[in-house]
Formats: C-alpha cells, sequence, structure tokens
C-alpha cells in the first residue's frame, strides 16, 4: 500500500497509528536521500511480513539497512542520538559533553556544576559560560529513555532561578541568557512557557532548526559512545573515568586505549579508523545560534 498506511507504529506512550513515510522522511532530514530510506523501511517491512512495529524497532531497522548499503556516514548521523542516550545512567558526563561543543564555538570559561550566589540564595548550576556579547547559565536535563520529556516544572523553577541570579548582578554588562537543554523532548506546556518567559529551550529537535541535534553536529565533538568497534564495557569504563570525546581518545591513545584492560590490542586499529572516520564524517563547524524565544 503506498506509503506504508499498512504498516502500524506503536509509538513509546502506548499509542498506536499507521505508518506515515513523510513523519520518518522528516527525522531523516540531515541525511542524503531521506526519501530512499523510507521507502527501504517499507519494502523490508512488507517482504518481512511486518504488520506492526515499534518506534525504537523502526530506528534499529533504519541503522541496520544503512549499514548494510555501506551508507556508513548516515549510518553515523542517524547512531548520534542513541550514542548521547548512552551518556549515562547519571547526568555528569553529558554535562562535560555538552561543555566540550560549548567550547567548540568559542565559549571560554566553561565551567560544569559551577555555584553561583544569587541574589536570595546560591545555585549548582550544570553549565556556566560566555563569550563576547552573551554570558549563559544553562540546565541540562538528561534523559536515559527518549521516551521521557522535560516539563513544565522544570521551566518554571529555571525562571525563578535566573531571576535570582540576574537580580544578583552576576551578568554584569553581557546580555544574559538562560537555557534549559534536554537530550530528548520538552511537554506542550513547558514549550509554551519557556517561549512566553523567554527562556531558551533545546532538545533533539526542538526548534526546528538550531536545534541540540544541530548544535552537536556542527561543533564537531562527538561522543565516544558513538564508536562500535570499543567494546560496551570500556565505553561504560570511560564514562565514569568523565572521557566522553572522541578527541579525547585520539590525543591519550597510549593511556586510554593501548593501556585498557578492557579493549583488545587487536581491536586497537579498527576503533582507531573509526574514531577517525567519524569525527571527520560529522565534523561540520559552523556558526550557531539559539533561538531568542
Amino acid at each position: 500500500m503506498e506509503n506504508g498506511k499498512d504498516i502500524l507504529i506503536q509509538k513509546k506512550d502506548g499509542t498506536v497509528e499507521h505508518f506515515d513515510k513523510f513523519k520518518l522522511i522528516k527525522s531523516l532530514r540531515n541525511m542524503d536521500s531521506p526519501e530512499g530510506i523510507a521507502e527501504d523501511v517499507i519494502i523490508h517491512c512488507h517482504e518481512h511480513n511486518i504488520k506492526k512495529i515499534d518506534t525504537d524497532s523502526i530506528y534499529l531497522l533504519v541503522r541496520k539497512l544503512l549499514m548494510k548499503r555501506g551508507r556508513t556516514r548516515d549510518f553515523m548521523r542517524y547512531n548520534l542520538p542513541l550514542a548521547v542516550s548512552r551518556l549515562g545512567p547519571e547526568g555528569f558526563a553529558f554535562e562535560k559533553f555538552i561543555g566540550e561543543v560549548f567550547k567548540s564555538y568559542g565559549y571560554k570559561n566553561v565551567y560544569v556544576g559551577k555555584k553561583i550566589r544569587g541574589k536570595c540564595v546560591t545555585h549548582e548550576v550544570d553549565i556556566v559560560t560566555s563569550n563576547e556579547k552573551e554570558s549563559i547559565t544553562a540546565e541540562l536535563k538528561f534523559h536515559n529513555s527518549r521516551a521521557k520529556k522535560t516539563d513544565l516544572k522544570v521551566t518554571l523553577y529555571m525562571r525563578a532561578r535566573f531571576d535570582d541570579i540576574l537580580d544578583s548582578g552576576f551578568y554584569e554588562d553581557k546580555i544574559p541568557r538562560q537555557l534549559i537543554i534536554t537530550n530528548t523532548k520538552f511537554t506542550t506546556n513547558a514549550k509554551r512557557y519557556a517561549k512566553c518567559a523567554d527562556i531558551g529551550v533545546l532538545a533533539w529537535n526542538y526548534p526546528e532548526s538550531n536545534n541540540l541535534h544541530d548544535f552537536i553536529l556542527k561543533s564537531g565533538i562527538n561522543p565516544v559512545t558513538a564508536i562500535t568497534k570499543i567494546p560496551k564495557k570500556a565505553q561504560e569504563d570511560f564514562i565514569k573515568r568523565k572521557i566522553v570525546t572522541c578527541v579525547e581518545l585520539i590525543e591519550n591513545q597510549k593511556e586510554y586505549l593501548y593501556k585498557n584492560n578492557l579493549i583488545p590490542n587487536s581491536k586497537i586499529p579498527e576503533i582507531l579508523e573509526e574514531i577517525q572516520s567519524f569525527c571527520l564524517m560529522l565534523s561540520e563547524r559552523g556558526k550557531f545560534t539559539f533561538s531568542s524565544k
């Protein structure tokens, strides 16, 4: 049936809807030939008589089809949200990773977990940084499950925190900017309040442009969890030790790779090749502008 409307999709919230080819194309907007990928998914489901499939299985199917067809560049792009979600289970690795992304755009004095004295109380802020024009304080909300959303109460308390820090004179003569960054999504009310209260929000696909996906992709900074040749236990060990970027592995090969008991020496050439390819492939450095609303 045209556009795969005969295939049912079970979403993360449990609801079921008909497959929409154009929704998948939209989610693949940063890939070459997204229409072809979506058609490959439909063909695969028809050939294997798949009548119902969940969103996670769609994700894994797209990854499988991309690798099978040798589309490594597209696979790396598509794997990025999963790689970021694996910077857990705690949020500190995500915070450090986003701090490195900020640095790549020329932000200075990037602090993770900095305490700031507000007018009324002291606040511990996930990311504090600045450039020539702006002074930024950012709250990061990391979720292991991509189904988890950041809700209204987060934007409410962040507005109160922002006002207390603003009243203390912390931002001095620079443009003050408060951001909330999540690796998943915001609820509708959270987005509505953030827009009204002039709080910058950055989710994986929100806003439509200059979102978290774009922020990371344009930076050229990539997580260690994106390298498929690194054993899972080694990835987890890196995260515990706060080693979160590919750059760190390249710059400290002897210590992090060759002296690592969790990585066989025979695997290291493959790992280095993948790191080099991945970092170069996703390095699309460019300017990034946070939405004012």
